[in-house]
């Protein structure tokens, strides 16, 4: 049976954010940090980001900022931490051929609009594409990890979990560089968020409501084998974990989406929210 993972802390993100109350619709959808004091969260229903600060208590610091996008919210926000950019994931738009994909929304450490970045992965609807962003360096490149919610890219089913990395180019944009595939033990009904740090990558599953931390080779490539590790969350009650962050080597920040309507009422109580965890010690 999976471990379970340690609740730290936990706060509602209307409690945080000035000027909003709890019949605010924030239906968080990713977390990144920023800088070891600082999260930043977006939103599936709005084109605002989230500065949150990590002690999670309602600092002058927590505020919203305007995100132009060409759509409606993020699902997945990613940051370099060594230049401050900002990467916010569009999920999937229609595009001029009729197909759905992937958009990249990246701002520069000031918060200003930098451009935008179509990526070739093609899907059959614009609620089963990308879920996942996260930004790693490896032999002198910059990779952008996106994380399929689909497994496969295009039909769901449960396992087949598939990550697709995207390179640099000279020019600025991102280009499709490699596929790296989830194992036998990250076979999960869907895939909600992904993180790297020091070469561990968290990738978790909403409806399973499980996370799966396992280790990339020294190319980012592949997952090495037996150093994956399941944890579940501690209760039944998380079943909306959209985002997750690294905060430390054994500690993780997420976020919550909105309740769903078939979802029972005790999903409300974690909802709308962010959380700190920390993976159990052996």
């Amino acid at each position: 049976m999976a471990e379970k993972l340690e609740l730290v802390r936990e706060e509602k993100l209307y409690r945080l954010l000035r000027g909003k109350n709890k019949d605010s619709r924030l239906e968080a959808s990713g977390v990144a940090l920023l800088d070891d004091r600082t999260a930043l969260v977006v939103f599936d229903n709005f084109n605002q980001v989230a500065r949150v600060d990590v002690s999670l208590e309602a600092r002058r610091t927590n505020r919203l900022l305007l995100a132009p996008s060409p759509g409606t919210g993020f699902e997945e926000i990613a940051v370099d931490r060594e230049t401050g950019r900002v990467f916010c994931l569009i999920e999937a738009l229609e595009d001029v051929d009729g197909l759905f994909r992937g958009f990249v929304a990246e701002y520069d450490a000031a918060g200003r609009y930098v451009g935008l970045t179509r990526l070739s992965t093609r899907f059959e609807s614009e609620n089963k594409g990308f879920e996942g962003l996260a930004h790693i360096r490896r032999g002198g490149r910059e990779y952008l990890l996106a994380l399929c919610e689909a497994n496969v890219g295009t039909k769901a089913r449960k396992g087949g979990g598939r990550i697709d990395a995207l390179t640099l180019t000279p020019e600025g944009g991102w280009k499709p560089s490699h596929r790296i595939r989830l194992p036998k033990n990250a076979e999960f009904d869907d895939y909600a968020a992904i993180d790297e740090r020091d070469g561990r990558l968290a990738v978790v599953s909403q409806s399973s409501a499980r996370l799966w931390v396992a280790r990339l080779d020294e190319d980012g490539r592949r997952v090495v084998p037996g150093s994956e590790t399941v944890y579940r969350f501690p209760r039944r009650s998380y079943r909306n974990v959209e985002g997750i962050a690294w905060l430390s080597d054994d500690t993780l920040i997420a976020v919550s989406d909105r309740k769903k309507s078939t979802q029972p009422a005790r999903c409300a109580r974690k909802d709308q929210s962010i959380h700190v965890f920390r993976i159990p010690t052996a």
